[in-house]
């Protein structure tokens, strides 16, 4: 896999999969220098009141549970 600067340029299945399971969001897993994994979300639009949300998590299950609180989810 090609890496450029702490993300890969091919996204990982979890991340493929959180993708499918929350298409409201765009989601991408970013890596410190030491290879320590954070998963990022934003919602594909902003909310109500303009701005746009940001969530980052250091596990991709964390990020479910948010997303998933959020409503974020398919039904």
């Amino acid at each position: 896999m090609i890496t450029m600067g702490g993300y890969h340029l091919r996204p990982s299945a979890t991340v493929l999969r959180l993708r499918d399971e929350f298409p409201d969001f765009l989601i991408c897993e970013l890596h410190n220098e030491r290879g320590l994994p954070s998963f990022v979300a934003t919602r594909t639009e902003n909310g109500g009141d303009g701005r746009p949300e940001l969530i980052e998590r250091g596990c991709a299950e964390e990020l479910r549970k948010v997303l998933k609180t959020l409503g974020g989810g398919q039904a």
